[in-house]
């Protein structure tokens, strides 16, 4: 009896097949969309931007570092992997800025982000540009009431 049990569990055991019910494992990596909207229309439209994603518990220097062609001020970096990012972004060409940010990345959050960009004008070769004074005694470090 205990013979016919044996071949019966491993004749069970070599015709199992796998389950099929398993569920689908989601990809550890998402796809950051990065917006530089302009407060003002005269601001000319970002040529190229580096991007820089460096990992918060520094294992990862430099998971994301490519130089991206945004259109219409917005570009898409895919397969980011989860994790917390000390992100940089360097805008290069015509407009030049720097934005620099803490971000949690997960496939469970929105992945959009935003950086609103400054003002900028062409400079003009003989403008005048007034000396801007500053008045030492105001500061608030020689304020004395600023540190109650």
């Amino acid at each position: 009896m205990k013979a016919v049990c044996v071949l019966t569990l491993l004749i069970m055991l070599f015709t199992a097949e796998s389950a099929t019910a398993q569920r689908k494992r989601l990809p550890d990596s998402v796809n950051v969309l990065i917006r530089l909207q302009s407060r003002n229309l005269k601001n000319p439209r970002v040529d190229s931007v580096l991007v820089i994603f460096d990992r918060y518990d520094h294992t990862g220097a430099g998971i994301v570092k490519s130089i991206y062609y945004p259109t219409d001020n917005q570009f898409t970096i895919p397969d980011v992997p989860e994790g917390r990012y000390y992100i940089s972004i360097y805008c290069l060409g015509f407009y030049r800025d720097v934005f620099n940010d803490l971000m949690f990345i997960n496939k469970r959050h929105s992945n959009n982000l935003r950086y609103k960009l400054k003002r900028s004008e062409e400079f003009v070769p003989g403008t005048f540009l007034p000396t801007i004074e500053i008045d030492f005694s105001n500061l608030a470090i020689t304020n004395i009431k600023s540190f109650k």
